[in-house]
């Protein structure tokens, strides 16, 4: 007989074994029975097939139900010859006391940045290292619920465990160490309990503001609302919720869900009211709840009533009606004047006056026709002006019909190209359409550009 798993203390299960040879001609199936002599508890294992000149391990764990030496019965019990006394015997065990497994609390710490942390002791006797579990739980008004499962293998002596809880619901802790397949000691402590309490936010440090649009909203038309929402303290405003109540009926009209503010932030989020109320007047009470704690302001606001109906002093149809009729007098008048500027002037005997059709001709023929310096477009220009004329492509302005009264600087070149007087910008005045007056489009200096005559080699 072999036993496995020892030293063994108080609520240790061990395993033993044997090796069973079957040297008949047939198979059978064997099992191992275990029983304490000073108990009534028995440990069997399953039924194990051996076949004919085989041999197998049959094997089977029993418990370890008191400290000092442990005695047991042995039997493999043979099916179809349950009382064959050579398969029996009997075996010890020293069994040494249960290990002590003590937890408790070092240190609790709940801040508004970092949440709920604490510092846990767990002890373990010397002896075996163990398997444990542990469980940390919230509690808040009798109801609990788990946070934290760490699974570790501890091994005697004493270590420190750090828990984070962040920002549960809770008024206490509870912290639970469970073994894994062993019994500590009946001296052992292996849970603890501590109250713990919420960072307080402070009504005082918590602002609730509100913008409504449009400001003077018409009795049955949609509403938002910009609620915006600051924290001016030191500890984290949990997550809540909004409220626009009327405040003469107290009736909700609006809520919506917001998240935690930070210390030193700010949130804004939009609430729409679908349906403004028919009042001339209305006061609006916005609540911020957050952190246990309810921060309110109050607003009035006027209603637009000038849409309820468009009461106009005269007829819209007979309005209409006159505004048509200008129209078409407008239009008959405009035809008329047209008819009567291009008819045909009368003639006499003793004078014949010039159609209208031949003095335009004459005016066309008093023109001349010359080139934009800047852009080359050609412009109709009476025959005798001297000064400036603006090109209607380009825009810009150049000078005409006074060549024999040089009042600006000449600039001569043999190319395309020149350079401003002023301001040494390169220019580009086609040789063609020299003489022309000519501007700097940078420094708007005015100059008369030349073709420079070429000198013979």
């Amino acid at each position: 007989m072999a036993v496995s798993g020892e030293p063994g203390y108080v609520g240790d299960t061990l395993i033993a074994s044997i090796m069973v040879t079957n040297s008949g001609n047939s198979s059978g199936t064997v099992s191992l029975i275990i029983s304490p002599i000073s108990g009534d508890e028995i440990f069997q294992s399953v039924q194990i097939p051996i076949s004919s000149g085989s041999t197998r391990e049959v094997s089977t764990p029993f418990k370890l139900s008191s400290s000092g030496t442990n005695n047991f019965d042995w039997q493999v019990s043979v099916d179809g010859d349950p009382d064959n006394l050579q398969l029996q015997g009997n075996f010890s065990v020293e069994v040494m006391p249960s290990q002590v497994l003590n937890l408790s609390f070092d240190t609790i710490e709940w801040t508004n940045s970092g949440g709920l942390n604490f510092d846990a002791s767990l002890f373990l006797s010397d002896g075996k290292s163990r398997g444990i579990i542990l469980e940390a739980s919230s509690g808040s008004r009798g109801s609990y619920q788990l946070m934290q499962r760490i699974q570790i293998a501890s091994d005697p002596g004493r270590r420190t465990i750090t828990f984070d809880l962040g920002h549960p619901s809770a008024d206490e802790v509870i912290l639970e160490a469970i073994p894994i397949g062993w019994l500590p000691s009946s001296d052992s402590v292996n849970s603890s309990q501590v109250n713990v309490s919420e960072p307080l936010v402070n009504k005082d440090s918590i602002l609730v503001e509100a913008f409504f649009t449009p400001e003077r909203p018409i009795p049955g038309d949609r509403v938002m609302a910009s609620i915006f929402l600051e924290n001016m303290g030191n500890y984290q405003a949990q997550s809540g919720y909004v409220r626009v109540i009327s405040s003469s009926d107290q009736k909700i009209l609006s809520e919506t869900e917001v998240q935690s503010v930070m210390p030193g932030s700010n949130l804004t989020t939009d609430v729409s009211l679908p349906d403004w109320p028919t009042s001339d007047s209305l006061v609006l009470e916005v609540q911020w709840h957050t952190s246990g704690i309810k921060s309110s302001n109050f607003f009035s606001i006027e209603a637009d009533n000038s849409q309820e109906g468009l009461n106009l002093p005269f007829d819209i149809l007979a309005a209409g009606y006159g505004l048509l009729a200008g129209v078409l007098t407008i239009l008959v008048g405009t035809l008329v004047w047209r008819a009567v500027s291009t008819r045909t002037p009368s003639t006499s005997d003793f004078n014949l006056r010039e159609t209208k059709e031949s003095a335009k001709s004459l005016s066309k023929r008093e023109k001349t026709e010359i080139q934009c310096s800047y852009c080359d477009q050609r412009l109709m220009v009476p025959h005798n002006h001297a000064g400036g004329v603006r090109c209607p492509a380009c825009s810009m302005e150049f000078i005409v019909g006074e060549n024999d009264k040089p009042s600006h600087p000449v600039i001569r070149s043999s190319e395309d190209t020149l350079n401003c007087p002023e301001c040494e910008q390169a220019l580009r005045v086609k040789m063609e359409n020299r003489p022309a007056m000519s501007r700097c489009p940078v420094c708007k200096t005015e100059f008369m550009a030349e073709a420079e005559e070429a000198q013979d080699v």
